[in-house]
């Protein structure tokens, strides 16, 4: 049995996240409780031992902390800080003993890091990190330190470009430019190969997948960009999530408007094969998560999940399997 936190925009209420339980035998979803005291949840981050859980409330800009040890079917708030920036949507710990929380501020190309202290919670005023471009044109839409946690990447999507702060003892050093797309592009989120040697990037704008080589100076070279939408598709849709399967050979995006999910077969050299096109069986897939041989997808619009069987092969079936729960936007395991 597996067990999910799903957040959710609440317009206000504080009804944001849902505690659902996906059975593993028949992939079967059902609703067990909301957990009141975390309004607009769109984004969620849990510690690795499943004892503090940290939550955007993205329209009051400003994160939560909270215990989950006390109750697990009720969140125990240790308290909300400002998030530095308006409607912060990406959440990310850090490497080092967790004992960081870095947040991207969507209303500009502002990312802040806290510190957390012994119990887990918001600590301070945070560090305030911003590149060499002006934030009022800023989108910070995803944030994550590197692999080794000598970096913190950041994607902007107002300024079209992948930046890393260099990390060093709880402390982020100069920005730098990591790769620049095109004007327009409207990079969204980026996901880094198990491997270690490829990251790949989804914009919201163009609708595409950039595949990507990392380079030893923190750097990103192009090595090829992919369209995640039909050659016949000629409306409006942005992308939304990225996410790499574990044995690191299919990578799979959300298009939100074209209403699917796309997969891509990785290369030996990090590049991509189109693997396959299906609906997401709903509308606006914001979020998708993969759980082993399954795929789950939050379709904000329809306000539903609808769960998927992955194939050997990386190929997504639908499974039947659907749970009404209203404007669901993340998910997470816990």
């Amino acid at each position: 049995m597996s067990k999910l936190l799903i957040g959710s925009y609440s317009d206000g209420r504080p009804e944001g996240i849902r505690l659902v339980t996906m059975d593993g035998d028949t992939g079967a979803l059902r609703l067990e409780v909301e957990l009141p005291g975390a309004a607009d949840a769109s984004f969620l981050a849990i510690d690795p031992a499943g004892h503090r859980l940290y939550a955007t409330d993205e329209m009051a800009a400003r994160v939560g902390a909270f215990d989950l040890r006390t109750d697990p079917l009720a969140l125990d708030a240790l308290g909300y800080l400002p998030a530095g920036a308006s409607s912060p949507c990406y959440l990310a710990l850090s490497p080092d003993g967790r004992r960081h929380l870095a947040v991207a501020n969507y209303g500009a190309g502002v990312v802040t890091v806290f510190t957390l202290d012994a119990s887990g919670t918001l600590a301070g005023a945070p560090q305030v990190l911003v590149g060499a471009k002006p934030t009022d044109t800023g989108h910070a839409h995803w944030v994550q330190w590197s692999p080794e946690g000598d970096r913190l990447y950041a994607v902007d999507l107002g300024h079209d470009e992948v930046r890393f702060w260099p990390w060093s003892h709880g402390r982020a050093g100069s920005p730098v430019t990591a790769y620049t797309l095109p004007a327009g592009s409207g990079p969204r989120h980026l996901a880094f190969h198990p491997n270690g040697r490829w990251a790949y990037l989804f914009t919201e704008y163009s609708n595409e997948i950039v595949a990507l080589r990392r380079i030893a100076d923190g750097t990103l070279a192009e090595i090829e960009i992919r369209s995640s939408l039909p050659a016949d598709f000629s409306g409006q849709s942005f992308g939304a999530h990225i996410q790499i399967a574990g044995n690191g050979r299919t990578v799979y995006v959300s298009n939100r408007g074209h209403n699917s999910i796309t997969a891509f077969r990785i290369g030996d050299d990090g590049g991509l094969a189109w693997l396959q096109n299906l609906s997401c069986g709903g509308d606006w897939p914001r979020m998708f998560l993969l759980l082993a041989d399954r795929l789950l997808v939050a379709n904000q619009r329809s306000n539903d999940l609808v769960a998927f069987e992955v194939a050997a092969d990386g190929t997504l079936v639908d499974s039947g399997q659907r749970l009404s729960v209203p404007k669901p936007v993340m998910i997470l395991p816990v």
